[in-house]
């Protein structure tokens, strides 16, 4: 059985939160995970620009806060853990029950973050309103790209049970099979499965018949399911059929087509991103 045993939660400026660590406990009280908390931030260039050197009081300002904010989130990443019982351990302590470690890291390139987070089965981050918008969808581009390791996206409350309903949107992508390999660990602890094609969505691959008989495979049996798109666009129809078949995780491919195109035209990966209100999972 393939298990989740260590998960990354990433903060920047904003602060560990109830919903991403009850979300981070319903998936380490399943396999006994390793929790690690990190607060990341990047260090101001001394230089700004051909010329322009940043004044000394700014920069050591521009630090202090960084170091007050890394506290702050320490903190508060720590009263959240011994609120639930959990304690601080580390990678090392083999206890096979949850535990709680923290960092923090400063960044000196874009891309660290993303490298890191390739050591973790598994990423959680929450979705926040449109006035925090650019950092958490920086933070979810970051690591769905460089880390090659699925992601989690908090839904707007903390589901009783993760899992047991998993509807796999599926269009014939290599980004949608990735996904599939990624959700293993949930896909082998669920009750029921539906694999959801959409017509108007689909790329040169398998189709979702084919899925359910590899799935079947390995002792997972699962449904098919192929709806048509109408007028809506795929994201709301998948959406919609995630909502009322009762799903609480929907795994996804991300960005099938390019991010670029997604961000000028929309696209599935977007829509779902911005507007689901299950746990989804994802990976590119």
């Amino acid at each position: 059985m393939t298990e989740i045993k260590t998960i990354f939660l990433p903060f920047n400026n904003i602060q560990p939160t109830e919903l991403v660590i009850d979300m981070a406990l319903l998936v380490a009280d399943r396999f006994g995970s390793y929790i690690e908390g990190v607060h990341y931030r990047q260090a101001l260039p001394i230089v700004a620009g051909e010329g322009i050197t940043l004044p000394g009081d700014y920069l050591a300002s521009f630090e202090a806060e960084g170091r007050m904010q890394a506290e702050t989130a320490s903190v508060r990443f720590r009263e959240l853990l011994e609120c639930r019982g959990i304690p601080l351990g580390s990678l090392g302590d083999r206890t096979n029950t949850p535990r709680g470690g923290w960092r923090q890291m400063v960044e000196v390139e874009s891309f660290t973050l993303g490298e890191y987070a390739r050591l973790f089965d598994l990423s959680i981050i929450e979705r926040h309103g449109s006035e925090k918008a650019i950092n958490w969808k920086t933070t979810f581009e970051t690591i769905l790209f460089d880390s090659g390791r699925p992601i989690l996206i908090c839904a707007n409350h903390t589901p009783e049970i993760l899992g047991r309903r998993v509807v796999i949107a599926w269009n014939g992508s290599s980004e949608a099979a990735r996904s599939i390999s990624s959700a293993m660990p949930f896909l082998e602890n669920s009750e029921e499965i539906m694999v959801l094609s959409v017509n108007g969505g689909m790329e040169s691959g398998p189709d979702n018949i084919q899925v359910t008989q590899h799935l079947a495979e390995r002792g997972l049996l699962s449904e098919s399911r192929t709806i048509e798109s109408g007028s809506d666009s795929v994201g709301k129809v998948i959406l919609q059929f995630a909502t009322e078949w009762n799903c609480d995780l929907l795994i996804k491919g991300a960005y099938t087509r390019s991010r670029l195109r997604q961000l000028v035209f929309g696209g599935p990966t977007r829509e779902i991103l911005d507007n689901s209100s299950i746990p989804t999972l994802f990976c590119h």
